[in-house]
């Protein structure tokens, strides 16, 4: 008969430097894909590597894992008790409907409750493999080098950081595999005394021979590469990168050639402190070639001394105006030539390095930072007087102060305001490229049938690209137009995906052939509110993922006004529905409710783990008996059971709202925002409920909701009306698909 040996402490130990080094597999996953959380990951690694480790005897570890992935399962994608029988026999009629799917390679028609328990079954074979072969067998050197391999490959082909996961796998393997060597040579030792002694003492000297060779290595001066980057060779020609090239979000000055995939950037740009939160304004153009955009016209005015100089009514005119002071700190390795303000600017002060002029460009409304000025080489001054001009070079400034100012529109002016525009308007804004397929005329014609107004027109296109449903936002999987496609074409019929760019170019272009005025703009985002100065002024940090682009439409008389065509984003800009009419108000656009899941495009399990509909507000209710005796599911229950503590604030709040199904509209809608606050974030002293829903970090699809049922909130509000029927009705199904998807 065996004996069930206990394991020892270097067991666990090797155990440990095994997790650690999976660990390394697990992190770039936030980052190259849209996995929001890994703690179910984690508990499959570390879950797998107890029980082979606690427990020699394999027959019964399987039975044991089996239950621990049905309870992950169930925490994760059932709201149900853990005893009810009704989901066991969904996953179980799921799994046998979907296995055929499986074999035929088929992932996209599988459903997400067979995709999920196949993937942690197979996450759970490998790991169990892992162990024999690395803690069992002492197999382990094929195991390091694969893994730096796995590391240097994203470090040199996609845009992720691996430097220091490449040093800490280095360090973990290292002593994994000194662990393993030393204890099969203490093993053959013969004082049993001596061996703890003589393991601990080699280990202490690979640890320290570990340390010193790490920080020599990274505090010795390193040369800079001899050869040539062999990447841009084998992704693309010279220093061009090519469509299709996964690239990251930021800002650049070419738009020749927009679309193709990218990946988030986190990375600091600025940190601005300002009274008034708002998009930052870089550049405008106005020439759209089918592929991208170009600067047609330009007309520029040299400012030898920004300090002295004022705008006035450069972009709008004809509002109430709300004074708007911001100071830019860049902070991160980018740093631009080109000034971002809010609004539409007055005054440019405080800036470093203090020699900077300014070259403005009139018909843009850009401002580009040169370094200080030059003599004319002929001057032109009839007194005699040395005349100067700008730099040629460019200047990146530190920091600088502006003074601006964002308008309050008035919808009556802008519905108003006619169609009465200047020849020079018409000439330059209403460009379109003669190879434009007729049907994105045609698109723009029935999607504004109804609409009188260019005012009308411009939110019914508006409305259409962010709320019809047909569009999704993604940034990732983003298909490129082939060779001659137009890329709104693209867009509009074929693809249905893509990002700012893709809405904003799409926004424009269709008004443009309907005959309303629009240029493309580009700048940042306001970004994400960090704290406030003793004035209470915001400040804002600006990363490079809030690179933005958006629209500007012209209006007779009044200039030129943003709107926000991307389903993401929330435009700053302030409307005052002052339209007094006897006419029913633009119906705001219903989110579609038909299809509650979105389809597949490939962004895999991890983004259906993050956003799918079930909320695991039950986990607190899985009774202990379940693996009573089990250390390792015990240590993960309360684990999980410590780190989802706001499940019970969650699941109170939630039947409050089921509690109060027959009453007001105003009185649901407030405990639907208390249910948000607890997920996600207070309401901040004076905010406004849109900036808000701004304000927090929400999906495409459930942001778009919340604003709607917002929208209807002030309309009941602050209107005196109470909802149509029909209205209710939709607004309830918004409130019930919002709180099955809430997970805090």
């Amino acid at each position: 008969m065996s004996v069930w040996k206990r394991p020892t402490v270097w067991q666990w130990v090797s155990a440990l430097f095994l997790f650690l080094m999976l660990r390394e597999w697990l992190l770039p996953l936030q980052e190259l894909t849209d996995t929001g959380i890994l703690w179910p990951f984690y508990a499959i690694v570390a879950g797998v590597l107890i029980i082979d480790v606690a427990i020699p005897y394999r027959w019964i570890t399987i039975p044991i894992k089996m239950l621990g992935l049905l309870w992950l399962l169930h925490a994760s994608l059932f709201d149900t008790p853990l005893f009810a029988t009704d989901w066991l026999a969904e996953l179980y009629g799921q799994i046998v409907h979907d296995l055929p799917l499986a074999f035929q390679q088929d992932w996209a028609a599988m459903s997400i409750l067979s995709r999920n328990a196949l993937f942690d079954l197979m996450l759970i074979v490998l790991i169990t493999m892992l162990t024999y072969l690395v803690l069992e067998q002492r197999q382990g050197l094929w195991f390091v080098f694969l893994t730096e391999l796995y590391l240097a490959v994203l470090d040199t082909f996609l845009p992720y950081d691996a430097s220091e996961g490449i040093v800490r796998t280095l360090i973990f393997g290292f002593l994994l595999l000194a662990v393993s060597h030393l204890m099969k040579m203490t093993n053959m030792a013969t004082v049993a005394e001596k061996r703890s002694r003589l393991l601990f003492g080699s280990l202490m000297a690979s640890l320290l021979i570990i340390l010193v060779s790490v920080g020599i290595g990274y505090a010795a001066p390193k040369k800079a590469a001899s050869w040539p980057d062999p990447i841009a060779f084998l992704m693309g020609n010279g220093n061009e990168t090519p469509t299709a090239v996964m690239k990251k979000v930021g800002y650049d000055n070419n738009d020749e050639r927009l679309g193709g995939p990218f990946l988030q950037d986190n990375t600091l740009v600025f940190i601005a402190t300002t009274n008034e939160r708002s998009y930052w304004r870089g550049d405008s153009k106005d020439l759209y070639t089918g592929v991208g955009w170009e600067k047609g016209e330009r007309d520029y005015t040299a400012i030898l001394d920004p300090q002295n100089y004022e705008w006035k009514n450069e972009l709008f005119h004809g509002f109430e105006m709300k004074k708007v002071e911001a100071t830019l700190e860049f902070k991160g390795p980018q740093q631009f030539a080109t000034v971002f303000y809010p609004g539409q600017l007055n005054k440019v002060s405080n800036y470093a390095p203090p020699n900077a002029t300014v070259v403005y460009d009139q018909l843009n409304q850009q401002l580009e930072v040169r370094a200080g000025k030059i003599n004319l080489i002929q001057p032109r001054s009839q007194n005699g007087k040395t005349e100067y001009a700008p730099n040629t070079l460019l200047l990146k400034l530190n920091q600088y102060k502006v003074n601006a100012e964002v308008p309050v529109v008035s919808e009556k002016a802008v519905t108003e305001a006619g169609t009465d525009y200047p020849e020079e308007i018409k000439e330059r804004y209403l460009q379109l490229p003669a190879t434009l397929p007729p049907r994105v005329k045609e698109l723009a014609k029935s999607i504004t049938q109804n609409a009188k107004t260019p005012y009308e027109k411009v939110r019914a296109i508006e409305n259409y690209l962010r709320s019809s449903g047909k569009y999704k936002y993604e940034t990732k999987d983003v298909p490129v137009a082939a060779e001659g496609q137009d890329f709104v074409d693209h867009f509009l019929f074929d693809s249905m995906r893509g990002y700012c760019d893709h809405f904003s170019t799409s926004m424009a272009v269709m008004l443009r052939s309907l005959d309303i005025p629009t240029r493309w703009v580009k700048g940042f985002a306001p970004g994400e509110r960090v704290g406030s100065d003793d004035q209470n002024r915001d400040i804002m940090e600006i990363r490079n993922k809030d690179a933005h682009s958006w629209v500007e439409v012209y209006f007779p008389g009044h200039g030129w006004i943003p709107f926000e065509a991307t389903s993401t984003f929330i435009s700053p800009v302030r409307f005052n529905y002052d339209l007094q009419t006897s006419q029913p108000q633009l119906p705001i656009p219903v989110p579609d409710l038909g299809n509650q899941t979105s389809p597949d495009r490939g962004d895999g399990r991890f983004n259906e783990l993050e956003e799918g509909d079930a909320v695991p507000g039950k986990s607190f209710s899985i009774p202990w008996q379940v693996n009573a005796g089990l250390v390792v599911v015990a240590a993960v229950a309360g684990f999980m059971a410590w780190k989802r503590r706001k499940d019970i604030q969650l699941w109170w709040l939630r039947r409050q709202i089921d509690q109060h199904k027959g009453n007001k509209y105003q009185d649901r809608f407030n405990w639907l925002l208390r249910v948000m606050e607890s997920v996600y974030s207070r309401r901040q002293s004076g905010e406004t409920l849109r900036e808000y829903v701004g304000r927090i970090t929400i999906p495409a699809d459930k942001r778009q909701d919340l604003r709607y049922l917002t929208e209807m909130y002030e309309r009941t509000v602050y209107g005196y009306k109470e909802l149509e029927q029909k209205a209710r009705s939709v607004a309830e199904q918004l409130i019930e698909r919002l709180i099955r998807q809430l997970k805090p």
